[in-house]
């Protein structure tokens, strides 16, 4: 009797991958796709950025956007606009209401303009982080660099293996109590 439930449950057992399972460790299944998806974070009251995209998915902890077009907000005004082919969105935990870009990402703001494959934004910190290669630009001056610290307007930056080509006529160290260019 005990050989043939012990070959019952070897032999019936299912080896089947459920529906929705991923190879992936910690993926999970979608919940919820939508197109045309927009939200925006606040911070009593006063709105911190906002995320439109072309369709995003839930996934419990984050949201996966695509084509994500990014505005950081700082007292208020648009500080930096940021675009990139894919986004993520954290929802939980200590990266709750930070974000992701990846693909083609670009970063406009009225003090310059920014390349990278790889960008986040650091909400509680009020920085952009790149840990790849960044290449800022400034009229003709162009700084390109690694792990790139900068604040949303690009006034305060930050990077390690730089390379720069500068002109005189595009930094505007005079202008400001800090100096914009911080290499390290």
């Amino acid at each position: 009797m005990y050989l043939c439930l012990l070959f019952c449950v070897i032999c019936c057992r299912s080896t089947e991958t459920p529906v929705g399972a991923t190879d992936e460790p910690g993926a999970t299944t979608p919940t919820q796709k939508v197109d045309g998806f927009s939200t925006q974070h606040t911070e009593a009251g006063v709105i911190k950025w906002t995320l439109v995209g072309d369709t995003s998915t839930f996934h419990g902890s984050y949201i996966d956007v695509q084509n994500p077009t990014v505005q950081i907000f700082e007292e208020g005004v648009v500080s930096i606009t940021v675009k990139s082919r894919k986004g993520k969105q954290f929802l939980t935990g200590s990266q709750k209401n930070n974000l992701h870009f990846t693909g083609d990402v670009v970063g406009v703001s009225e003090d310059g303009t920014l390349y990278s494959e790889v960008l986040h934004w650091q909400n509680l910190a009020g920085k952009l982080y790149g840990p790849e290669e960044v290449t800022l630009v400034r009229g003709d001056s162009t700084w390109i660099g690694t792990e790139m610290y900068a604040d949303p307007t690009l006034r305060t930056v930050k990077m390690k293996n730089n390379q720069f080509e500068l002109h005189p006529k595009d930094e505007k160290a005079h202008e400001y109590h800090q100096t914009p260019i911080e290499p390290e």
